[in-house]
């Protein structure tokens, strides 16, 4: 991003903080907790440490970091280096982001970026520059509405799997939009929270299937009341449509039955096909970390521009294209160079594609393209000056 942009970008993060930097609320057991914030130019600041929130305000008022982050664990010095810090407990975290769950839709909204040619074109990175013939390529991610609902169809499996397969309640489980392409779940004060990280990869591993043999369909003793991977694997077995190429019966013992007779290369075909469509796609590194620190909810994400929120009991009913965005004010515009953007829809409106065209759009979504490094601020946007011009004044 050029130091044009990126002053535009760091106003309207100002502009969002000085507005709305109220909604951010303390976590628990606040002192305990390390922070750090990523400023639009340097290095990630960690080790931090804050008595109360408004601490952390003032922080954002006077820095308008790039992203900022907070730590699942709570330590007995937050401050010190990571060894000394003196782990105590932490929040079960998962990750799942829209981007790992490979949809259909990428090879229409992703782009790549030949490093040796410039050459840019929308669609799934080849192996080799067309032009140049140069594997020096770039891919550069974005995420549409239907690959935000993918996520957060996975964001569901994974609550389920949470409440019926390790018994946590719904009141201790809460769902976040990232702020860019996928959804945070975070489980609080539960048992949990003194697992190491050997305990929290045991997880990992039983939601995403891994190790999960073949051989345990070999039984034909699988009940849809037993608990754990064989209800899960009974339950798909039974609720197979009849129009399904695996089985020739539609009735529960005859594919059992059945399944007995496959061969390895059959068992193996389904099995592959059972755990596609039952583990969940969590980023595993993120659930087995337990000195990660996590962007901050209510806080904003610097590759979009967009805000990390809860979405609340109804995640259905929420939508992150519309209810994600920092201010939306449409009397701020802003001029930009769009080097390439796939069409994209913010705020109940679409935008583009555009490819190597100035555009005047609303602020909000100017930023998002500049964020995810789709083009540039052309100029100081005297609107954005204004704005900062009445948030002086109101401080003062």
């Amino acid at each position: 991003m050029d130091e044009n942009s990126t002053q535009i970008v760091k106003r309207y993060f100002k502009e969002y903080y000085f507005r709305f930097g109220a909604r951010i609320k303390s976590p628990s057991e606040i002192e305990s907790r390390e922070f750090g914030y990523l400023p639009f130019a340097g290095m990630m600041v960690r080790h931090l440490s804050f008595k109360d929130i408004g601490a952390l305000h003032a922080l954002l008022l006077k820095e308008a970091p790039a992203g900022v982050y907070c730590s699942n664990s709570t330590y007995e010095d937050p401050t010190a280096e990571m060894y000394l810090k003196n782990w105590k407990k932490a929040a079960l975290i998962f990750d799942i982001d829209a981007d790992a769950l490979k949809q259909p839709c990428k090879k229409v909204h992703d782009i790549w970026l030949c490093k040796e040619c410039g050459r840019k074109e929308f669609g799934l990175r080849p192996e080799f520059c067309p032009s140049c013939k140069s594997n020096r390529l770039l891919e550069l991610s974005w995420a549409c509405p239907m690959c935000l609902e993918a996520a957060k169809k996975e964001t569901n499996r994974l609550i389920e799997f949470l409440e019926f397969d390790f018994g946590i309640e719904s009141s201790e489980i809460k769902v976040y939009f990232s702020g860019n392409a996928g959804y945070h779940v975070s489980v609080e004060k539960s048992s949990f929270d003194t697992l190491d990280t050997r305990g929290r990869a045991e997880i990992a591993d039983y939601l995403t299937a891994r190790g999960l043999s073949s051989k345990i369909l070999s039984s034909q003793k699988f009940l849809p009341t037993d608990a754990g991977w064989r209800r899960r694997i009974a339950k798909y077995i039974r609720n197979l449509p009849e129009i399904d190429q695996s089985f020739k019966s539609s009735q529960y013992e005859d594919r059992l039955f059945e399944l007995s007779k496959f061969s390895k290369k059959e068992v193996e075909t389904f099995m592959n096909r059972l755990i596609a469509e039952n583990s969940v796609r969590i980023d595993a590194m993120v659930t087995t970390d337990v000195h990660r620190i996590f962007r901050m909810p209510e806080t904003l994400n610097n590759k979009t521009g967009l805000v990390k929120r809860e979405c609340g009991k109804e995640l259905a009913n929420f939508d992150p294209l519309r209810e994600a965005i920092a201010v939306q004010d449409g009397e701020q515009r802003s001029r930009i160079f769009v080097d390439i953007c796939p069409k994209i829809e913010l705020g109940g409106e679409s935008y583009g594609p555009f490819k190597s065209e100035t555009r005047d759009l609303p602020l909000y979504v100017g930023v998002y393209i500049v964020s995810k490094g789709g083009g540039k601020f052309l100029s100081e946007q005297s609107n954005v000056a204004s704005q900062n011009e009445i948030v002086s004044n109101r401080r003062a």
